[in-house]
């Protein structure tokens, strides 16, 4: 059956996708480990699909970089945390359909808890315990991000913000969590407005710094 997908594996076929392209195949879960195993790039998995995302552009990458520069800046005087960027996937176990996603940044506080594979080994290139997960949202992820990885991220239980940072104008909107069931969200539009993650403080100056808007 895994062989009547036609899923793009290489990098050149993912480049005639285009930036603002978004695909999504039928497939169950162990079809989808073996197509992480045949492609050249990230695809992820939700509601019983493989989901894979065009390319990233010049200036999401260059975002994407400076926030986890000032989180890893902001987290390095706290005991225990450790910033990773979007190679590592973010699993959620789901009665209906488990889901693989990669966030452009996540934070684990303490040892990360590495997923248990079909198969029985352990893979270090999966968590299930973010306490952080920030989305640098574009054109092709937007609805993406607000919609299905939304949901997906609130059901895991370390989960204490998710943060989704446009590329096109200051805007950041943070979910907090304030208890098992309460999100609380707030959005963050003017440079001089700034935030909290973990007591600390962060600015949309500071995100933005140096930062050119995609148009």
């Amino acid at each position: 059956m895994v062989k009547t997908l036609k899923i793009p594996t290489t990098l050149t076929e993912l480049e005639a996708i285009g930036e603002d392209a978004t695909l999504r195949f039928p497939a169950s879960f162990e079809e989808y480990l073996e197509w992480v195993e045949k492609c050249e790039f990230t695809i992820e998995y939700f509601n019983n699909e493989i989901v894979i995302m065009g390319n990233a552009s010049y200036f999401h990458e260059k975002l994407v970089i400076r926030i986890g520069y000032l989180l890893t800046l902001l987290l390095e005087n706290l005991t225990g945390f450790s910033v990773l960027g979007s190679n590592i996937k973010i699993h959620i176990a789901d009665v209906l359909s488990p889901t693989d996603f990669n966030a452009d940044v996540s934070v684990v506080k303490g040892e990360p808890a590495f997923v248990t594979l079909p198969s029985g080994k352990k893979s270090k290139a999966k968590i299930s315990n973010p306490v952080i997960v920030v989305e640098v949202s574009s054109k092709s992820t937007i609805s993406h991000d607000f919609g299905d990885k939304l949901l997906a991220y609130k059901k895991i239980d370390s989960l204490q913000y998710a943060i989704f940072v446009s590329q096109y104008q200051p805007f950041v909107t943070v979910y907090e969590r304030k208890g098992p069931h309460h999100w609380e969200l707030r959005d963050y539009t003017q440079m001089e407005e700034s935030f909290e993650l973990m007591g600390q403080k962060l600015t949309l100056n500071e995100i933005y710094k140096d930062i050119e808007f995609e148009k």
